[in-house]
């Protein structure tokens, strides 16, 4: 399906109240409670997108199921009902089908029609009648009383037992299957009808005038929630957008603060022995030695040579070692850098406009490098 057919019931679900239901300027407002809400059912609705793209409609069900929980608007309910559809909960999907055609903020009736015929062609109804105030009873469980509209049941054996006014009781076990529907009158036996009830449209029914027309079907095993898609306005990626790969931006900038690390180290060590090698010549010369006495060392300076030469061999090794780090701590930073501004890009925008945007810093020192990323919702 397309993501951003399925965005637009985000975009709307979470308008302010204002927009949605004037008449709720008329109780206390708790702005801090509905912004929290607010932000944990959009959480919710965007992974529930995200399931639904995947074909992952079970998963998609319980995100939408969450997100109403939280901000119970019919654009959300929708799209639990679709998921409830496309995840084998075809009785689930009628109550939310029709709940939403109860509601009057619901903008796309012709689809929830749709979806609700879509759903009883895989259940069986019962028309319950008799006199006014008779309780129905389905296996066990109360479900209203006379008048009562006709109730949906998944295919199986179904035990229904009616309780009139006056006492008197009927139990009658009815094998429904997929498609079928039965009359029952209290105290009577079921009668199969033989076409479903006046307020269930055929399954095969045309599409309503407001849905695609049929030669434009959209794809058969993963169709989008029925949401008018909104204007195309998702932002494209830029040069400081994350690459779709970052693992080449950790080992190289990985590397490059490694070369940082042996510069500075080498660096102090070089600091070191010369220090030291300048200490073993003040010692010669304090003992009577000048700056041509290591030329050709006699007995008595013999020791102390070896020493400074040892010290200046060591200065030399530390600071090869230490440039060496540099270079590659600005080749690693470089590297890092272009990158990170050049390789592929990650879409910023999964679904109708992403709620992170990130900030993208090159971080460049003489004992540090790589990359800064922040950002804000």
């Amino acid at each position: 399906m397309k993501t951003r057919a399925i965005a637009a019931a985000l975009l709307v679900a979470f308008l302010p109240a204002t927009f949605i239901a004037p008449h709720v300027l008329a109780q206390p407002a708790a702005p801090a409670a509905d912004d929290a809400a607010t932000k944990a059912a959009r959480a919710r609705f965007q992974e529930g997108v995200d399931f639904f793209d995947k074909g992952q409609f079970e998963n998609a069900r319980a995100a939408f199921k969450q997100a109403y929980a939280l901000k119970s608007h019919p654009a959300v309910l929708l799209n639990l009902a679709q998921s409830s559809l496309k995840s084998g909960h075809p009785l689930e999907a009628a109550k939310y089908f029709q709940q939403y055609m109860k509601d009057p903020s619901g903008t796309d009736k012709p689809a929830a029609e749709k979806g609700l015929a879509e759903s009883r062609a895989k259940l069986g109804r019962i028309d319950v009648s008799g006199p006014n105030g008779t309780e129905v009873t389905v296996d066990n469980e109360r479900v209203g009383f006379v008048p009562i509209d006709p109730i949906d049941l998944e295919p199986g054996n179904h035990t229904i037992k009616t309780k009139t006014p006056d006492g008197a009781t009927n139990e009658v076990t009815i094998p429904i299957t997929a498609g079928q529907a039965f009359a029952l009158k209290a105290g009577s036996a079921p009668v199969a009808t033989t076409k479903p009830p006046p307020d269930l449209p055929p399954p095969n029914n045309p599409p309503p005038p407001n849905n695609p027309p049929p030669n434009n079907p959209p794809p058969p095993d993963n169709p989008p929630p029925p949401n008018n898609p909104p204007p195309d306005t998702a932002q494209k990626p830029g040069i400081l957008s994350p690459p779709k790969n970052l693992v080449p931006v950790f080992v190289i900038g990985g590397v490059a603060v490694l070369g940082y690390g042996f510069a500075v180290g080498f660096a102090v060590a070089k600091g070191g022995a010369q220090t030291a090698a300048t200490n073993v010549e003040n010692d010669i010369r304090k003992n009577g030695g000048t700056a041509g006495t290591c030329t050709n060392p006699t007995t008595k300076f013999a020791q102390a040579c070896a020493t400074l030469v040892d010290n200046r061999k060591a200065v030399d090794t530390d600071a090869t070692i230490a440039n060496v780090g540099l270079v590659v701590g600005i080749a690693g930073t470089v590297g890092t850098v272009v990158y990170y501004l050049l390789a592929a890009k990650k879409d910023p925008t999964p679904a109708q406009g992403a709620f992170y945007k990130p900030i993208v810093t090159p971080m460049i020192g003489p004992s540090t490098g790589g990359l800064l990323l922040s950002g804000s919702f």
